[in-house]
């Protein structure tokens, strides 16, 4: 069978895609690959206009042949020739039932019909496309397999133990930790927010009182804003015109425009070659900071407060997304506006290669995640895969994989949303927010437990490793996509 492969994102964008929407794909497509080539030929394309020539190919060749689109329903392919397979990741209870802006593909049940067939990550995914589709509709779920390629850490961990210290080298990133640096030049940012907000509301209050006499006629108003207008821009556009208009009747060339001065970044914002050391007991959070799905600030404050007289508990938040320094700024500030603490925070921006990306999951003891719903969450799978057990809610996707052998569980509740891309904001589905207090208590349960209770910490890490190894290796995606393709008619030529 040939498999052709697809995601928006690709190798040659993705160092400017990290952090976009459905950024992603890319890398479960990435981990989906090996599967693919034990069940037969992969050709990876980077646009869909290559489908159909190598699907005609394959035909003419006798080859079964199909297309698997990483994409969500909505920006899969359609109308090809080949036969089209959407693979999503979805974190809500329902999917897309009607569509908006005039274009029905964001009903997603247009492009399931048309397509026949789906592979997800998630049992609540999958439930969520029978519902709509009929509970006959051809689809499976297979998470994206990633246990297998940590095997030579386990094997590694398993025979030399844990480091009491380790050492993790950034190539080129941005590290800010709260054990090296004070937070309290960082008061004043908030302290400036608050009085401007009070500033604006006192302002705001005043206008609302002024007597009838004091309000401006229209004639006012217009000449108000025609001259704040030709201040802030007309003045600019009338000097270049006069510029242009001067050199054409003199017969001069125009003259080339100035680019405007680049300001360079303050030196603690500049990426450079970084070293983090970790000791004591870690817990580690890998997400978009930018994703407000991902639920930063509890993670932060819950853990701020659950270890405020505990110096050897770390977290580490290590970003994934290209931008970082606004996200920083705010976590910063979250953090100086918090009662006094004794716990170290470590914000991480910056690509790991292997064996430091390695090194990050062997000083860690807990993963950690507070998200509002996840598709699949490949970091926590990750680390869940090399024996870290977990502090995260069950919600969404993880249902499949957290409960209290792997993780110490954190509460939730549903909470009325809309879909993710829907600029209407229609509330048509729920997200799980968490309980503070939950996630306060799992983490002090998680640091109880690495410190004064070592055999039922060896047991759960030791049972995360065997829940992933059902849920997440390639075995796993190997028998789901085989039932798939044998549900019908879509890998014939």
């Amino acid at each position: 069978m040939r498999f052709l492969v697809y995601s928006e994102v690709n190798s040659e964008n993705i160092a400017q895609s990290l952090g976009l929407s459905e950024y992603s794909y890319y890398f479960v497509l990435k981990e989906f690959l090996p599967v693919l080539r034990e069940l037969g030929e992969v050709s990876v394309v980077k646009d869909p206009r290559e489908v159909d020539p190598l699907y005609a190919k394959a035909r003419r060749e006798g080859a079964p042949c199909v297309f698997l689109s990483f994409t969500p329903p909505h920006k899969t392919p359609l109308g090809l020739k080949c036969p089209t397979v959407p693979v999503l990741a979805w974190e809500f209870d329902t999917i897309p039932s009607e569509h908006w802006s005039g274009d029905p593909r964001q009903d997603w049940r247009y492009a399931l019909r048309q397509c026949g067939r789906a592979i997800t990550h998630s049992g609540m995914t999958l439930a969520a496309i029978r519902a709509e589709m009929g509970s006959d509709y051809s689809v499976v779920s297979a998470p994206a397999p990633v246990w297998d390629k940590y095997s030579p850490l386990r094997q590694r961990l398993a025979a030399e133990g844990r480091r009491d210290r380790s050492v993790i080298t950034v190539r080129s990133g941005v590290l800010l930790d709260t054990a090296a640096m004070s937070l309290a030049a960082h008061i004043p940012i908030a302290a400036a927010a608050v009085a401007k907000a009070r500033e604006q509301e006192a302002l705001n209050r005043k206008a609302d009182v002024l007597p009838v006499s004091r309000e401006q006629s229209l004639l006012r108003i217009t000449y108000r804003y025609g001259v704040e207008w030709y201040r802030l821009v007309g003045s600019d556009l009338l000097a270049g015109w006069l510029t242009r208009t001067r050199c054409r009747l003199l017969g001069r060339p125009l003259p080339e425009a100035e680019a405007p001065p680049v300001e360079p970044l303050p030196e603690q914002w500049r990426p450079r070659e970084q070293r983090l050391e970790l000791s004591g007991v870690v817990f580690t959070a890998l997400f978009n900071p930018y994703d407000g799905r991902k639920n930063w600030e509890d993670m932060l404050t819950a853990f701020c407060e659950a270890f405020r007289d505990s110096p050897d508990a770390t977290l580490v938040f290590k970003f994934g997304s290209s931008e970082y320094r606004s996200a920083m700024e705010e976590m910063l500030v979250y953090m100086a506006r918090l009662p006094r603490f004794s716990c170290r925070v470590v914000l991480l921006h910056g690509f790991l290669d292997g064996a430091d990306f390695d090194a990050l999951i062997e000083a860690t003891h807990f993963v950690v995640n507070a998200s509002y719903g996840e598709g699949q969450c490949l970091p926590l799978m990750e680390f869940l895969s090399c024996g870290r057990p977990a502090v995260a809610p069950r919600n969404s996707a993880m249902l499949d994989y957290i409960d209290s052998e792997v993780a110490f569980v954190v509460e939730g509740w549903p909470d009325a949303t809309a879909w993710a891309h829907d600029p209407r904001k229609s509330y048509r589905t729920c997200r799980q927010k968490i309980n503070w207090e939950s996630l306060v208590r799992a983490y002090r349960d998680a640091y109880r437990c690495c410190k004064l209770e070592p055999e039922r910490y060896a047991a759960m890490s030791e049972a995360a490793v065997g829940r992933m190894q059902r849920h997440c290796s390639r075995d796993t995606a190997a028998r789901q996509l085989r039932e798939l393709f044998s549900m019908g008619e879509v890998a014939k030529a």
